[in-house]
C-alpha cells in the first residue's frame, strides 16, 4: 500500500489532528531528554504518546520530521523574536534579550538538546535548527539596515548560513564541555561572533 503523506504545512483547527500532533510531539521530547534519538524507534514514540502507528504516519514521515516540528513548536511557544530586539539603531553592546531568552531556553531543555546536536543526534533537526538561525539572522540584518556589520562581498544568506553554523556549534560545544556557563555569558559569546565586522 502506498500512503500519501498530507501536506504538513497546511495548519487545521481540526481539534483531533492537532490532539495528536501535540501527544506526539510531546513524545518525543520527552524521549529526546531522556537519551540518544537515535535509539528512539516509531514504536516507542507511539506508545508514549498513547496513538496508534498508522496515527504517527497520518502526520509524519519519519521520528526527525517529527522531532524537528517539536523542537521548532517549542522555540515559537517560548516567543523568540528578532522584531522585538530593538535593532534600528545598530547593534547593541550586550546580547538582545530575545537571544538571552532562547539560551535560557536550550538551558532549559538541555538534556534534549544536547541529545540532539550531539554525535548521535538528529542532522534533520540539525538542518532544520541552521536553516530557522539563519532566516531570524537575515531578518536581523535587514532591521539593522544602514547599521549592520561592515558589508560582506558573500550574499546575506550565505552570511546567515555560515552565522548560523557558529551558533549551533558554540551551543553544542557549551551543552556537551561547559554546561554549567550561565546562558547569560554563552548569549554573549554568540553576540560577540554575530556582531564581528
Amino acid at each position: 500500500m502506498i500512503r500519501v503523506q498530507p501536506d504538513q504545512r497546511r495548519p487545521t483547527d481540526d481539534p483531533r489532528v492537532l490532539r495528536s500532533q501535540g501527544l506526539l510531539r510531546a513524545a518525543i521530547l520527552e524521549l529526546g531528554r531522556e537519551g540518544p534519538i537515535d535509539g528512539v524507534a516509531i514504536s516507542d514514540i507511539t506508545g508514549r504518546a498513547g496513538v496508534s502507528r498508522s496515527t504517527f504516519y497520518d502526520h509524519y514521515t519519519d521520528k526527525e520530521t517529527l522531532l524537528a516540528d517539536a523542537i521548532e513548536r517549542q522555540a515559537l511557544d517560548a516567543g523568540i523574536s528578532v522584531r522585538e530586539a530593538g535593532l534600528a539603531d545598530g547593534l547593541p553592546d550586550q546580547p538582545p534579550s530575545f537571544l538571552i531568552d532562547y539560551v535560557q531556553h536550550i538551558a532549559d531543555h538541555a538534556e534534549l538538546y544536547r541529545n540532539v546536536l550531539g554525535e548521535y543526534g538528529s542532522a534533520t533537526v540539525h538542518a532544520r535548527l541552521a536553516r530557522r538561525m539563519a532566516s531570524i539572522l537575515v531578518e536581523g540584518y535587514q532591521l539593522l539596515g544602514e547599521h549592520a556589520p561592515a558589508e560582506s562581498s558573500l550574499p546575506i544568506e550565505v552570511d546567515a548560513a555560515a552565522l548560523a553554523g557558529a551558533v549551533l556549534a558554540v551551543l553544542a560545544h557549551w551543552l556537551e564541555h561547559l554546561p554549567r556557563t550561565p546562558p547569560s555569558v554563552v548569549a554573549s559569546w554568540i553576540w560577540e561572533i554575530v556582531g564581528r565586522e
